[in-house]
């Protein structure tokens, strides 16, 4: 598994148990996001027929997460929202390389690895705080279906580069990663410090 280089602070969770709908709201966003840069990558490489075949699967189930925390919110009296900018996406995406195709899907298989798993990090938070039940299964759920996202993610690079040029890349996006996160104010958002 993927060792992440910041590790989320008690004080995240706190705010998301304070706030569950605003956390809701965040995760449903990052869920259809997933799902639309999944489509995105396939399309960009329709020549390599694993990878499509991998985020058209990711795709699917990024969408059905979507809907099911959809349906969490409107059972809860909540609502979708609008979506707010991102600063932790909007930094991460900043470090893909893109004057080289090769580079920018490098960069982008390995950073979308490192967003699964911080998720998986985070999903495993919320799911040890939740009381048991339903909502609890569904994010215990979701660990599992985090780090089948990143394995599938760095497999897929491994599949297309060298083990070394692999490593290397998803070392440099870690330290990012952990400056991106430890800059973030506290929110109760999926990606937030």
């Amino acid at each position: 598994m993927l060792r992440l280089r910041y590790e989320t602070q008690p004080q995240w969770l706190d705010a998301v148990m304070e706030d569950f709908d605003a956390f809701l709201q965040s995760h449903a966003h990052n869920e259809r996001k997933v799902a639309t840069s999944a489509i995105t990558l396939a399309s960009q490489n329709p020549q390599r027929v694993e990878l499509v075949d991998a985020m058209a699967a990711l795709a699917q189930e990024e969408l059905s997460h979507f809907h099911a925390v959809f349906k969490l919110l409107i059972a809860r009296g909540g609502e979708l929202g609008f979506d707010r900018p991102d600063v932790y996406m909007r930094t991460m995406f900043s470090h893909v390389r893109k004057q080289h195709t090769q580079t920018f899907l490098l960069d982008r298989l390995a950073l979308f690895g490192i967003i699964e798993a911080r998720g998986l990090e985070r999903f495993s938070m919320v799911a040890e705080a939740l009381p048991e039940g339903d909502l609890k299964d569904f994010y215990v759920d979701l660990v599992r279906c985090e780090a089948r996202h990143w394995s599938t993610h760095h497999r897929l690079a491994r599949l297309y580069f060298d083990e070394v040029t692999v490593r290397d890349r998803v070392d440099e996006l870690l330290e990012a990663e952990a400056e991106a996160m430890a800059a973030l104010p506290l929110a109760p958002v999926l990606y937030g410090a």
